[in-house]
């Protein structure tokens, strides 16, 4: 009778903690990284009664938590890899927009025009209002050079803000990860079930993944360990090593820029690890700033150079527009005038080097102040003299790039079909990793999702379980009962 008494026992609680557990699953259905999770149960030990093996009813064993660690492991991998093509489709699309020519007309058009406004020179070189319309078209030429260099460097500083936030971020779920490690070790050893903090830990190291590649592994002493590929171990169970951000001068900085962002472990300053991040957010922020935003500061800066120096090689040949005293001995021209050189005179102001040309460039102060320093004649005193301004009309279509090999047009619409390519590969290659991110996320839901019909199907079947463990108590009760009554009478 006790026997029976226990077997009924051992199923009201099997039932109750299986109800429990479908109840849990459920209330969880929208929760993000939740793994379903169902009772192992397994029959009691056997004993031998009257010559008879009997069941002495059902054991639970543990709540057990559904869950693949490859299908993890794969789910993190697609998440690095999407977040590393998203974000740096996000940012290539701001570069890109910099040299958008539906809105304004592009740096193209307006160095065309520049140059245009110097073959309309040299049809009227002695026309003031020519003059001015050359001055006035450098002076855009200079502006959009201006704009199209700040605009690449404050798109560089922000990246460095977004990574800052990014790190931010690693280390809050890097406690999280840690934390998690700690409790679950806590309970494990007082056998309780650990499946929801698994599962938070699970989702917090998902998270890690959309900033870099990571991997997970178990040491030898049994504990949770993250590590990023290419660097290292940053979690070790209760322990992590936390990143920081610092600003390097421009001879340490990767993308050759002064007050730029540098990350490293807080307890090995000297050791940059901004260079080694693989996959994700981070390591995508830092391949555009050090390499495509620097490839193209690189590229304006030589076209500002070399514009510079070609121009002035020739207008410093020439002689102003105005009449210059002869020695009668030598009859030769003045080098000066009341209103400063007559000869000798630079377009744009002096660049001593390529670095950071595209915002240094600027017209002298010579043609600045007085239209008649822009040269148009090859010799002093010859007002229908338009050699100087033939000749740098001609620069437009002169091969001055790449060691002779591109005119200042081609040089420009390579870097524009370069970002352009660079940009549309980085469209494909999201749209690519969101649709196996998503793969992959529909295969870890199949397997560890929790289904509504299934668990509601199931709570019936618990519930018809419990009843009818319900059942075999009334009906030991009533033995019970029956035996106490006959020894009565």
């Amino acid at each position: 009778m006790a026997n029976l008494l226990n077997i009924g026992l051992t199923g009201l609680k099997a039932s109750k903690i299986s109800l429990k557990t479908t109840g849990h699953n459920l209330s969880n259905v929208n929760t993000e990284g939740f793994s379903r999770q169902r009772l192992m149960q397994t029959s009691n030990n056997p004993v031998i009664k009257e010559g008879l093996i009997q069941g002495t009813g059902t054991r639970t064993v543990k709540v057990s938590r559904i869950s693949d660690e490859n299908v993890e492991k794969n789910l993190r991998n697609a998440t690095s890899k999407y977040n590393f093509h998203n974000e740096r489709k996000f940012s290539l699309s701001q570069v890109e927009d910099i040299f958008n020519e539906v809105d304004r007309e592009g740096l193209n058009q307006i160095v065309t025009r520049f140059f245009n406004s110097f073959r309309e020179l040299a049809v009227q070189p002695e026309n003031v209002t020519v003059r001015s319309v050359v001055r006035d078209n450098a002076v855009m030429v200079v502006e959009d050079i201006h704009r199209i260099r700040q605009t690449l460097n404050n798109i560089s500083i922000n990246l460095d803000k977004k990574a800052e936030h990014v790190v931010e971020e690693i280390n809050q779920l890097m406690n999280q990860v840690s934390t998690m490690n700690q409790k679950i070790q806590i309970l494990e050893v007082s056998n309780q079930e650990t499946g929801d903090y698994r599962d938070m830990r699970d989702l917090a190291v998902k998270r890690l993944s959309e900033s870099f590649d990571i991997h997970t592994y178990t040491d030898n002493n049994g504990q949770f360990n993250v590590a990023i590929r290419n660097v290292g171990t940053i979690i070790s169970g209760p322990k992590f090593q936390k990143l920081a951000t610092t600003r390097v001068n421009r001879s340490q900085s990767l993308n050759d820029s002064a007050n730029s962002l540098d990350i490293f472990f807080s307890e090995r300053p000297d050791q940059s690890l901004t260079g080694k991040f693989k996959g994700g957010r981070l390591s995508s922020l830092m391949k555009v700033r050090n390499e495509d935003i620097q490839r193209l500061q690189k590229s304006i800066d030589d076209i500002a150079f070399n514009l510079v120096s070609s121009v002035n090689a020739i207008h410093e040949r020439g002689f102003v527009n105005r009449t210059i005293q002869m020695s009668q001995n030598e009859n030769t021209p003045a080098m000066k005038d009341s209103k400063g050189k007559t000869t000798g005179i630079k377009f744009f102001r002096a660049l001593e080097d390529k670095q950071d040309a595209g915002m240094k460039i600027e017209l002298s102060e010579d043609v600045l102040a007085d239209l008649t320093n822009i040269v148009t004649a090859l010799e002093p005193n010859s007002p229908g003299d338009n050699r100087v301004s033939i000749a740098i009309s001609k620069i437009q279509h002169q091969k001055i790039f790449d060691d002779g090999n591109a005119t200042l047009e081609e040089k420009y619409l390579q870097s524009i079909a370069d970002i352009g390519l660079q940009s549309g590969k980085a469209r494909m290659d999201s749209e690519q990793a969101e649709g196996i991110l998503n793969q992959q996320k529909t295969v870890r839901e199949r397997i560890s999702g929790v289904s509504i019909d299934e668990e509601t199907a199931n709570m019936v079947r618990y519930q018809h379980a419990y009843e009818a463990s319900a059942k075999i108590l009334k009906t030991a009760d009533q033995m019970f009962n029956t035996v106490i009554g006959l020894l009565k009478r």
